[in-house]
């Protein structure tokens, strides 16, 4: 009914998530007022795009996976927005508050630059300028003078090459630091 604009259905789809699509938001970002931006706007995007739910088989898991998806852009985001290691203090504030995890931080954040560093020297631009700039592929393209497919290409052999770099180099906290910068 909500793909035909029944607003009273529309109403009662979101009294009936909004706690859950609220709890997930606010388990993925950790600040409230974050949380809440996200899951209203998660909810706009539905009444929005509200046509599109007719295809939609397993609401609950659509609904969840767009939750999951539009906060992870968010967040995303929120590391292109200020320093990379700005945002990974904020995130991890309550950690950081221990001296050892403090280290361990900073030892972790040593290691992925390192790992970057390792990169040939185009991937290592495509790849900052995709995730700590926040460029799309067609604007690396228009500013590298690069095609988009190659963009692409250089960004998944930098994230394969970052994976291995990791996986030989680091723990399991630093291979989950790098997956927030490849998300």
């Amino acid at each position: 009914m909500v793909a035909r604009g029944d607003e009273s259905a529309y109403r009662q789809l979101f009294e009936h998530y909004w706690p859950r699509v609220y709890s997930v938001a606010l388990l993925l970002a950790k600040v409230p007022e974050a949380a809440e931006d996200a899951a209203q706007e998660i909810f706009a995007q539905l009444w929005i795009k509200k046509e599109q739910l007719v295809n939609v088989r397993e609401f609950r898991a659509y609904l969840f996976a767009t939750a999951r998806n539009h906060i992870f852009n968010k967040l995303r985001g929120q590391v292109f927005t200020g320093s990379f290691t700005a945002y990974l203090q904020e995130y991890f504030s309550d950690a950081l508050a221990n001296p050892a995890a403090t280290l361990e931080f900073k030892e972790a954040e040593q290691i992925i630059h390192n790992g970057i560093n390792q990169l040939t020297p185009q991937q290592q631009k495509v790849f900052r300028l995709s995730r700590f700039q926040g460029l799309s592929h067609a604007e690396i393209a228009a500013e590298t003078g690069l095609s988009q497919r190659t963009v692409k290409n250089y960004i998944v052999s930098a994230n394969l090459s970052l994976r291995n770099y990791l996986e030989k180099h680091a723990g399991s906290s630093v291979i989950f630091l790098w997956m927030l910068l490849s998300l």
